[in-house]
């Protein structure tokens, strides 16, 4: 018989027991006693459901002695370096204790305030989120828990409502559920959480489970619910390991490869030089945030009621009618050419457009995205030139599938919309259908659900309506829940004639704040055109704030319009003197407009004001080589720079003898020289090397406004005692630039001398303004201040400058302290 490859038996036929091995079955009696299939999957069935009864055992076990409830709320998937909570408890001047935000925290959050002792008949809310839910582009006073707290308190007095905004500047929702940890402590009844725009604005990895197929992803989800699971991963480093007593004060959690530890803040994308070149297209990537995004929003529900508080989640709102998606890439697998032909048609679909012709826009654009369906800025034209056709479910469709494809997503990409549903429905918690609501009114009032401007002011930000709206429908909720009882005369009259009441208060000056705002978040987010009509519209709402002209400075020089740079950057510098940023885009702005020499005296003066600013350093080298590439005595500098400088002086001398008198930088040239010839004069003697005076005097002949050879002649002429003649090279320098500290220092010191001490206290006094870091200028302040018998003053000027290194004695400040206490 010839031995068979299954060893199963049939019944009846199996091999006796006792038989030997030298049975012709060829089958031995281990083989004979191997279970079967069905045998096998038997004691896979008993193995496993031993293991679930142990692990159920365990996790019983876990709960009854309250042993890692904490971990369950653990995030599985990224860590956070330490960081401080959002609120310290404080003591105010009659006595009341209250929570207060932290100073620290206000770059990113709204100054905030709650009592540390819960009334009685108190409800407490807070409101977590992003930069909608902060109220930006306004601030916390539009933003809807304001009007959540406006509209309790009028439908019913009898509780003391609090809502406590803790929404975020570019916070996502693995944030705001790290915060929701701190927030717990302080006794919420309900969070309302508005969250999903910024899920892709921080660089992190999910290299441990991005390759993971679709259902362990699930299979990890699942068992997050877990306190084994939970204790496990905390063992192994993975992920959050909770703050219990303050954000991330476990230190920084996650093993390399694993998961991304995060700083105690938000450092995005955006915020670098290159932001938007820093995304790419990446699914993996995409499918693993939403599965992040899903966790982040079922471990705040299930913190938040673990803690006895409730929570109502909103479904996000975006613009996709009127706003272009960020970036647009080809797709996967397009080639160059049909890269090029697609870019081409969507181009000539824009132009037909601009010029009425919706049909054959059309056409064009149904051509690009059938030759490349992943490009976002091809569907986006798509969708307007459908809604100018007459066709609003068709654009409707196309406009959602740019802001899909959009490869920089910094708008809710619409699996994170849906699993902001599906988490409400499963954990059973309220949602309001804000998205829904709004594209239901959009339909009815312009004839399309394509949400755009009349709702948002930029890609996700709504006006100030949406907000009112959206705290009545929490309001709305809260009744339905029997939280909230309102008053019989309550409705939508008596809200809003709450609304009314409270945007009577708000003057031309915060509207033209709200559109300085608006216009950074634009110009953040690489929408350099769009940035301007608002900058425009606050300058002329508030034309004495500096930050309007900078930004709108910054945003003409990036566009390619440098004479109209530099005329608001100049308004700027008129208005804050001080700034180091006016001073460095207006040397970057000179620099585009060939005006070197002006541009390096901008960049020096950034620099003096901030010694530690790289771009301004980098700029500063830049501009001088190319001066020095184009200048003759470009070989002096570079010698003088190197500390040889007796070659230097004659480099300098042979250059300026080949200039003509009109040669570009020979004044430059003639400047440098008698800096080489004073650092000779220090080094080696006042004998050694030619005069520095003729050299910055033949400077001045040249150029009588060059503000750094005034200078230094006068120093040169006050050190001979000559200061009327100082003083008029000193008013030259501080004439030619205005905010160079120095100058003014150097004028007020001679003024001093001459005995003029009110103007020279004005001058010094301006020095500190500019440079109020500066220990000499501080000191110099002070001593005059001392002389004018102001024990106050010079006392405050002369403590600055013995902190900036200033040696001044002790008993000179104990005589002041005790002047100025008499």
């Amino acid at each position: 018989m010839t031995p068979s490859n299954e060893t199963e038996p049939t019944p009846g036929a199996g091999t006796e027991a006792g038989t030997d091995a030298g049975n012709d079955s060829g089958t031995d009696v281990a083989s004979a006693r191997r279970p079967g299939w069905r045998g096998r999957l038997l004691l896979v069935a008993l193995g496993v459901g031993l293991s679930v009864l142990l692990l159920a055992a365990l996790e019983l076990t876990l709960a009854v002695f309250d042993v890692g409830e904490d971990a369950l709320y653990d995030d599985p998937f990224v860590g956070f370096a330490p960081g401080s909570d959002l609120f310290a408890e404080t003591t105010l001047d009659d006595g009341t204790r209250v929570y207060e935000t932290r100073p620290e925290k206000l770059a990113f959050f709204n100054s905030q305030r709650f009592l540390a002792d819960k009334p009685g008949d108190g409800y407490r809310v807070f409101a977590l989120g992003g930069s909608t839910t902060a109220g930006r582009p306004y601030d916390d006073r539009v933003a809807f828990p304001r009007w959540l707290e406006l509209y309790l308190e009028e439908a019913d007095p009898s509780h003391t409502w609090e809502v406590v905004n803790a929404g975020a500047i570019s916070y996502a929702s693995y944030r705001a559920a790290l915060l929701m940890r701190e927030l717990v402590r302080y006794e919420p009844d309900l969070f309302v959480i508005y969250t999903g725009h910024n899920e892709f604005l921080e660089e992190r990895s999910y290299s441990e489970i991005i390759h993971q197929p679709e259902a362990v992803k699930k299979l990890r989800m699942w068992l997050s619910g877990f306190r084994f699971a939970a204790l496990a991963r905390r063992a192994l480093g993975a992920g959050d390991a909770g703050p219990p007593g303050g954000e991330g004060e476990g230190g920084e959690a996650g093993t390399p490869g694993e998961v991304t530890t995060l700083a105690p803040e938000v450092t995005a994308r955006l915020d670098s030089w290159d932001g938007l070149e820093r995304y790419e297209r990446d699914d993996e990537l995409t499918r693993s945030v939403v599965v992040h995004f899903e966790n982040n929003l079922r471990r705040m529900v299930r913190l938040a009621r673990a803690n006895g508080a409730e929570v109502v989640l909103v479904e996000p709102v975006s613009n996709v009618a009127d706003f272009s998606p960020f970036k647009s890439q080809p797709g996967p697998g397009v080639d160059a050419e049909t890269a090029a032909r697609v870019a081409g048609l969507v181009e000539e679909g824009r132009r037909r457009l601009d010029a009425g012709d919706p049909a054959a826009a059309v056409d064009l654009l149904e051509r690009a995205v059938a030759a490349d369906d992943r490009y976002a800025e091809a569907w986006f034209r798509l969708g307007r030139a459908l809604l100018a056709a007459g066709r609003p479910e068709d654009a409707y469709d196309a406009l959602v599938r740019a802001k899909e494809e959009d490869v920089a997503p910094l708008r809710a990409l619409e699996p994170v919309v849906a699993a902001v549903a599906r988490v409400a429905a499963d954990e059973g918690v309220a949602l309001v259908p804000l998205r829904t609501e709004l594209e239901e009114e959009s339909r009815r009032l312009h004839g399309h659900a394509a949400l755009g401007g009349e709702y948002l002011l930029d890609h996700v930000h709504p006006d100030v309506p949406v907000h009112a709206r959206l705290a009545a429908a929490v309001l709305g909720w809260m009744a339905d829940a029997g939280v909230v009882e309102p008053r019989p005369d309550w409705g939508e009259a008596t809200r809003q004639a709450v609304y009314q009441r409270e945007m009577a208060a708000f003057n031309r000056a915060y509207y033209g704040q709200r559109d300085l705002n608006l216009s950074k978040v634009l110009g953040w987010a690489g929408k350099l055109e769009e940035a301007e009509e608002p900058l425009l519209r606050a300058a002329e709402a508030i034309p004495e704030e500096p930050e309007v002209w900078l930004n709108l400075g910054i945003v003409r020089q990036r566009t390619g319009r440098y004479p109209e740079s530099l005329a608001a950057l100049d308004r700027a510098a008129e208005l804050a003197p001080g700034w180091e940023l006016v001073h460095f885009n207006r040397g970057v702005t000179l620099g585009h407009l060939g005006r070197n020499r002006e541009g390096v005296a901008a960049l020096r003066r950034a620099l003096e004001i901030r010694p530690d600013y790289p771009e301004a350093r980098r700029n500063l080298e830049t501009l001088l080589d190319r001066s020095e590439t184009a200048n003759p005595a470009a070989r002096g500098i570079e010698l003088a720079r190197a500390g040889r400088l007796g070659e230097a002086e004659a480099a300098l001398e042979r250059a300026l003898a080949e200039m003509p008198d009109d040669a570009p930088g020979k004044a430059e040239a003639w400047y440098n020289l008698g800096l080489v010839r004073a650092r000779l004069a220090g080094a080696t003697g006042a004998a050694a090397g030619g005069s520095p005076e003729a050299a910055y005097r033949s400077a001045l002949e040249l150029a009588p406004d060059h503000p750094e050879a005034n200078n230094n002649l006068g120093i040169l002429l006050a050190g001979r005692g000559e200061l009327p003649a100082a003083l008029e090279r000193f008013e030259a320098a501080a004439a030619a630039a205005p905010d160079w500290a120095e100058a003014r220092f150097n004028l007020g010191v001679a003024l001093d001398g001459l005995g003029r001490g009110d103007r020279a206290l004005a001058e010094v006094r301006r020095a500190v303004e500019l440079e109020p870091g500066n220990a000499r200028f501080q000191l110099a302040l002070g001593s005059l201040y001392a002389a004018r018998g102001d024990a106050a003053a010079a006392l405050r000027h002369l403590e600055a400058a013995r902190r900036g290194g200033q040696p001044v004695p002790e008993e000179v400040l104990s005589r002041l302290r005790q002047a100025a206490d008499g």
